[in-house]
């Protein structure tokens, strides 16, 4: 054999010791692994949009069950594949053991957040579709991956927030117990302002908006009277995102609106959010 032609076979074959990497092995697992994928993202996509679908699953089963099953197909199908090819899976125990010391110091985040991942697709503290707040953001939950999990806010910004502070971390969930959520505005007039006409015109204003619900009604509360009339207005809505802001300006500019109409004096109007199915 030629010199030129030992270094051409030197060139393609390379790899571990007992498995030599050719360049056409090299290919063939390139293409399995590039076809892995396709057909698992297909299967996994038909499983979750059509099949559960069709069994009246909530939809964050569903893509807790495609997530699982994306996984283990993933895993047998890169084992399969590696044994087709002809590698030698006992070869790869050095790296393997490699790997291990890797997760125990520089990786130790990104199995932190695929271990924080699998415990919410089992025990489900989240879901797809939730509305959460978590470190200080608060959105809603559109998809839970192996090591984040993607919420969008009101402001329809996508924040992607690490599995492991859902684990860790204080957490809100919204809609956990249902979707229904109050809000409450509280309005502050001055003692000599009509009383019932003040309440009528809160509940006009809740009425005419569109997000708030008829049931369970509005409902006005006199709360206190020190230093005028402490008025507070709870409604009821499903839309959490819109009620952080959007909600609650409709509310405030309406009731203000209606009480210069009437011309009575407003004194230093607060509201807030309480928590679901919760009034404050």
């Amino acid at each position: 054999m030629s010199r030129a032609a030992q270094a051409v076979r030197e060139f393609l074959a390379f790899g571990i010791p007992g498995t030599p990497f050719t360049f056409g092995r090299m290919l063939l697992l390139a293409g399995l692994l590039v076809l892995l994928l396709y057909l698992n993202r297909r299967f996994t996509r038909w499983l979750v949009d059509s099949f559960l679908k069709h069994r009246n699953l909530d939809v964050g089963v569903r893509q807790a069950i495609g997530t699982l099953v994306k996984y283990a197909i993933t895993t047998l199908g890169v084992v399969v594949i590696l044994q087709a090819v002809g590698i030698d899976l006992s070869a790869f125990t050095v790296l393997a053991g490699a790997v291990g010391v890797g997760l125990g110091f520089g990786l130790q985040n990104v199995a932190s957040n695929f271990v924080s991942g699998l415990i919410i697709l089992f025990e489900r503290p989240i879901k797809v579709g939730d509305r959460i707040e978590v470190g200080g953001v608060s959105g809603e939950v559109r998809r839970i991956g192996a090591r984040a999990t993607m919420v969008v806010t009101e402001d329809n910004i996508a924040v992607i927030v690490p599995n492991s502070q859902f684990i860790s971390e204080r957490v809100t969930n919204w809609s956990h117990t249902g979707l229904l959520t109050a809000f409450v505005v509280r309005v502050r007039v001055a003692w000599d302002a009509d009383t019932e006409l003040v309440r009528r015109l809160l509940l006009e204003a809740a009425a005419e908006n569109e997000h708030v619900l008829a049931e369970p009604a509005p409902e006005v509360e006199l709360r206190d009277l020190r230093g005028g009339q402490h008025l507070s207005l709870q409604v009821w809505s499903t839309e959490y995102l819109q009620g952080e802001g959007r909600l609650k300006s409709d509310l405030n500019f309406a009731i203000r609106k209606k009480l210069r109409d009437h011309e009575i004096a407003s004194v230093g109007p607060s509201e807030r959010v309480s928590g679901v199915g919760q009034a404050s």
